[in-house]
């Protein structure tokens, strides 16, 4: 029943990216030469080696979410749960594509990458910050939208940063579960 109502949808661009020198602020330069801020807090250690930024926003669509929501309120909770869950699997499988590009265009350049950064999930970067992010990207080619808190619209949306550098040490796009206190007993670690 699911079939045909997922429409994944991403816009990603390419910008440089350099150090402010100033607490945990990188500045993402646009080929017009003006430059957005970002305050990635204490993320920004995951971006000391970038010189590039790959910045993408990708959507499940709109489609399934209405779906699940028509199966909660008429009270078909395990097909809500269901559609959930394959909205999930379809971020997935468009998160996976757009690291791909990121690890690709690394390694045409010799360089490594930062790992997965997402405002709002990540230890420092805060939601807010998601609303700078997205101004350098034309949301409304794949219908999305960002509220005045930082929500992405379709809900099954998410906007992430992967730096290119040559400092980094490795080619393939991680997460920050590493350096998180928590790594050792997670039940939602991520290799």
């Amino acid at each position: 029943q699911a079939k045909g109502i997922w429409n994944p949808m991403a816009v990603h661009q390419w910008f440089e990216f350099e150090n402010t020198d100033q607490d945990n602020l990188g500045r993402v330069i646009q080929s017009s030469g003006s430059h957005v801020d970002l305050d990635f807090g204490y993320s920004f250690q995951f971006l000391t080696h970038a010189r590039h930024a790959l910045i993408s926003v990708y959507t499940a669509g709109p489609e399934l979410e209405q779906k699940s929501k028509n199966a909660s309120y008429n009270g078909d909770l395990l097909e809500a749960y269901f559609l959930d869950l394959i909205g999930l699997i379809v971020l997935s499988k468009v998160e996976q594509t757009v690291k791909e590009i990121a690890e690709k265009k690394a390694r045409d350049l010799g360089w490594g990458v930062s790992p997965f950064l997402s405002p709002g999930s990540i230890h420092g970067w805060e939601l807010e910050e998601q609303l700078k992010l997205c101004t350098l990207l034309p949301l409304e080619k794949i219908n999305v939208k960002i509220r005045e808190d930082a929500v992405l619209s379709p809900f099954k949306t998410i906007s992430c940063f992967i730096g290119l550098g040559p400092g980094y040490d490795t080619v393939q796009v991680g997460t920050t579960c590493q350096v998180c206190s928590k790594n050792h007993d997670c039940q939602m670690k991520q290799n």
